[in-house]
Formats: structure tokens, C-alpha cells, sequence
């Protein structure tokens, strides 16, 4: 990972908590969204280890991103295989997901929501998608783009492009319009 590339993933996770750039508004974020900190320190964490030279900072930044996980009840864990910029974490706490997932861009996560595996695969989360309050996502499944998932929903199935999901197990609400 490019310096480059680090700013502008970095940019566009905090572009989803807010749109003001000034060094005061990026503190407040900073101080205020436990989503946004664990962010910084998962985004800084993969840009050190991406870097032979920054191996000895990465191991701090490590200590510091794995206190983050624990105080806010974020368990996601550092060396997850992908997640994708503008990711947003909206309420921490209880917030649990596979290893081997992988998470699209401009994925938001709310609390108590649950990505993971029943020993068969992990799902793939699109782009554009919403899991609400508590939702579980289980199973080698796909989640399309723009799709959003209600809170307390349990998915076990795959949901196409533009959907909106709910219940238990999770149905088929509505197709969003283009």
C-alpha cells in the first residue's frame, strides 16, 4: 500500500462520519466516533505492515488497534482479508467478524451484528450495503451491492443487487429503485 493510498482510505472512512475536513472537526470525529478510531488504527496498522521498514512500529500500532477492539467491542480482527474504503462502524459494541470475509466499500456495520462462518465458508459483503442492529450474515454467501439488511435479520442465503432484507430467516422486503 502506497502512502497515497493510505491518505485516501483513511479520507474515506472519515467522510462517512462527517464532511468537515478542518484539523478541529477531524479531532472531534476522532474523540467522538469509536467506529472512526478503530478505522485510523486498522487503516495505519495494514499501511505499516505493508512497509519492511515500519515492521517495529507496526507491533505498537498493534497493541494500540488491539486495546481499540477490546474497549470498544469491535472484534475484527487486524489481518481481516479485505475491507474496502468509506468503511463505517455507526455504533460500536459486540460487533464479531470472520477472518476470511471479505467487506466491500462504503460498508456501514452497526452494533451487536455478526459476520461470519457455519464451517462451510464466509460470506462476501458488496458495495453500498446497510447491516442493521444485531443482523447475522452466516454462511458462504454473497451480499449485492446497494442492499440493505434490517436489524435482528438472520441471513443464510444469498441476496442480489438493490434488495432489502428482514426478518428470521431473512425475506425479501423490496427491490430498491435505480
Amino acid at each position: 500500500m502506497t502512502k497515497q493510498e493510505y491518505k485516501e482510505l483513511l479520507k474515506s472512512d472519515y467522510l462517512r462520519y462527517s464532511n468537515d475536513l478542518s484539523f478541529l472537526g477531524r479531532f472531534k470525529i476522532y474523540q467522538t466516533k469509536p467506529g472512526y478510531v478503530w478505522s485510523y488504527w486498522y487503516r495505519k496498522l495494514c499501511y505499516q505492515r505493508s512497509h519492511g521498514y515500519l515492521r517495529l512500529n507496526a507491533f505498537f500500532t498493534r497493541l494500540r488497534f488491539h486495546k481499540v477492539s477490546v474497549k470498544y467491542g469491535i472484534d475484527i480482527p487486524s489481518h481481516i482479508k479485505h475491507i474496502g474504503s468509506g468503511f463505517m462502524i455507526d455504533h460500536f459494541s459486540c460487533i464479531v467478524v470472520h477472518t476470511d470475509v471479505i467487506i466491500g466499500d462504503n460498508v456501514t456495520i452497526r452494533q451487536g451484528s455478526v459476520i461470519g462462518t457455519n464451517n462451510k465458508g464466509v460470506p462476501v459483503i458488496g458495495n453500498n450495503v446497510d447491516i442493521g442492529a444485531g443482523a447475522a450474515v452466516i454462511g458462504p454467501i454473497k451480499i449485492g451491492n446497494n442492499v440493505s439488511i434490517g436489524a435482528n435479520a438472520v441471513v443464510t442465503h444469498d441476496v442480489a443487487d438493490n434488495a432489502v432484507v428482514a426478518g428470521n430467516p431473512a425475506r425479501l422486503i423490496r427491490l430498491k429503485k435505480q
